[in-house]
C-alpha cells in the first residue's frame, strides 16, 4: 500500500486509469457578437453566452473564430494550464485584466492555454466546439471539433 501511495504522489496523472482531466472554471461559450477593439488594431471585443448568463467584454486577439461559434471560456479564478504570453509557460490563475482600457471578464481559450498541447505554435488559435454543446457545459476534450 505504502507504494502505491508513493507513486500516487509523484505520477498523479498515472495513478489512475480511468482518471479524466478536469476544467474547472472553463465552460463552454456560444459567441454572440464580436467587435473590432476600439483602442487596438490587433484585438477584439467579444460577447458570449454561457447559458446562465452573458459574458461581456471579453478582450481576444485571434481572428479564427466569428458570432455562432461554441468556444471554451475560462472565467475569472480559473486555472490556466500554460501562460502563452510568457517565455516560461508557467500556469496562472485568471482574473478579470483591463486590456486597452476595456476590461476582460474571462479568456477565450486556445489548446495550449488549457494544456492539451505542449507547444503553443507559430500562430495558436481558439479552440473551437462542437456547435451542439450546450453553453455553459464544463469543457471536455471531447468537446472539441
Amino acid at each position: 500500500m505504502m507504494a502505491f501511495d508513493f507513486f500516487k504522489k509523484f505520477f498523479p496523472a498515472s495513478a489512475g486509469a480511468n482518471q479524466q482531466q478536469t476544467f474547472p472554471g472553463i465552460v463552454a461559450a456560444k459567441v454572440l457578437a464580436v467587435e473590432k477593439h476600439p483602442n487596438a488594431d490587433r484585438l477584439r471585443v467579444v460577447k458570449l453566452d454561457i447559458g446562465s448568463s452573458i459574458v461581456d467584454p471579453v478582450v481576444c486577439g485571434a481572428f479564427n473564430f466569428g458570432a455562432g461559434d461554441v468556444v471554451a471560456l475560462a472565467l475569472p479564478g480559473a486555472q490556466i494550464a500554460q501562460n502563452i504570453h510568457s517565455e516560461t509557460h508557467e500556469p496562472f490563475v485568471l482574473g478579470k485584466a483591463k486590456i486597452r482600457g476595456i476590461e476582460s471578464q474571462g479568456m477565450i481559450c486556445a489548446a495550449f492555454e488549457l494544456g492539451l498541447v505542449k507547444e503553443p505554435g507559430e500562430k495558436p488559435e481558439i479552440l473551437l466546439l462542437k456547435t451542439d454543446v450546450k453553453p455553459g457545459s464544463n469543457f471536455s476534450p471531447e468537446m472539441i471539433k
